[in-house]
């Protein structure tokens, strides 16, 4: 029992003592803390102090640049100034070498002065003698003020006849076509007069006028039916709608189309238009060979104009179908085919 006394005071000794000891260690530990922290303290002041250092650092770095800038611009300005004064030096010196000059000119003015007012006196004389000149001139001038004037009254006068001779000549153009058919359907009328008188002027010119009014009565003429309207022979406003829809072309546009594309409107419009007598046969066929060749022909010209003018296939196409359209319109008339186109009147 004492033993086991013995032992618990023991372990309370070294309990006690183990108390001691932590407590102490406690005790250390927070002074290690408070030294730590106090370290740490230090330790972000340096930092501060460090980063404080370094802008400087770079400040100075900054104004040492600036500072060797302001150097070379000074070395700059100071070469510049350099040579203004040498381009100033030699301004001076030209300076003192012009009014050495004008000294020298200055003094032979005044030895030759006497020399300069006989020259002077010489050339107010030639100033007089010119002033009458130019007042003989100024009358001159009048007179030829007055045939200038003249002279363009005359020109107005040309001129105006001009335009007027140019009007009457546009004029005849116009009306061209439609005189022609106008000669060639009386002329026609003449024939049959001429048979009521037994009057014999020829078989050949018989022919002739019978051909060419047949022609003019009996086929279609672009060129004379705008001429009709374009002249006023008939209301244009009534009759263009029609004429745009015969020849495919606005009235006043058909004498700029080719003349081969023309020939063969003038046959398309015959066609078209040309009316059968009873009893006479169909041309079915040969209306359809018409048709497709005047449409061969005008898809050529729309191509290239110029080279279906000039190409021989199309221009033989076009007699084709004026050889078609003679048997077209012999046919409705219930006769053997002859040529109304036999000698197509020449139009620009």
């Amino acid at each position: 029992m004492e033993n086991y006394q013995d032992t618990i005071s023991t372990l309370q000794k070294a309990i006690e003592q183990a108390t001691t000891v932590l407590s102490r260690a406690s005790g250390a530990e927070a002074a290690l803390q408070q030294r730590v922290r106090a370290l740490e303290d230090e330790l972000r002041k340096a930092k501060e102090q460090q980063s404080k250092a370094a802008k400087e650092i770079n400040a100075l770095k900054d104004d040492n640049a600036e500072l060797k800038d302001d150097i070379r611009e000074a070395h700059t300005e100071i070469k510049l100034l350099s040579q203004d004064q040498e381009l100033l030096q030699k301004e001076l010196d030209l300076e003192r070498s012009s009014n050495k000059r004008l000294q020298n000119e200055l003094r032979e003015f005044e030895n030759n002065r006497p020399e300069d007012f006989q020259h002077l006196d010489e050339i107010l004389g030639t100033l007089d003698e010119k002033r009458k000149q130019c007042k003989q001139l100024e009358k001159q001038l009048q007179v030829t003020k007055l045939t200038e004037q003249q002279l363009e009254h005359s020109k107005a006068t040309i001129e105006k006849l001009t335009g007027r001779i140019w009007g009457l000549k546009d004029e005849r153009d116009l009306k061209e076509p439609l005189v022609q058919t106008a000669v060639a359907t009386r002329s026609r009328f003449m024939l049959q007069a001429r048979e009521k008188l037994s009057r014999d002027l020829g078989e050949d010119l018989d022919t002739e006028y019978v051909k060419l009014g047949d022609s003019a009565a009996h086929r279609g003429d672009g060129l004379a039916d705008e001429a009709l309207l374009l002249a006023g022979f008939l209301d244009s406003e009534r009759w263009a709608s029609i004429f745009e829809e015969l020849y495919g072309t606005k009235l006043g546009e058909f004498a700029d189309v080719p003349r081969g594309l023309r020939r063969a409107k003038d046959c398309e419009v015959t066609i078209r238009v040309v009316q059968s007598v009873r009893g006479a046969r169909p041309s079915f066929q040969v209306r359809s060979e018409a048709g497709g060749t005047i449409l061969a022909i005008t898809k050529e010209y729309e191509k290239d104009g110029d080279g279906a003018e000039s190409s021989s296939i199309v221009q033989n196409s076009i007699q084709r179908v004026e050889q078609l359209t003679e048997e077209i319109v012999e046919s409705a008339r219930g006769r053997l085919a002859d040529r109304i186109f036999s000698e197509p009147i020449e139009k620009s």
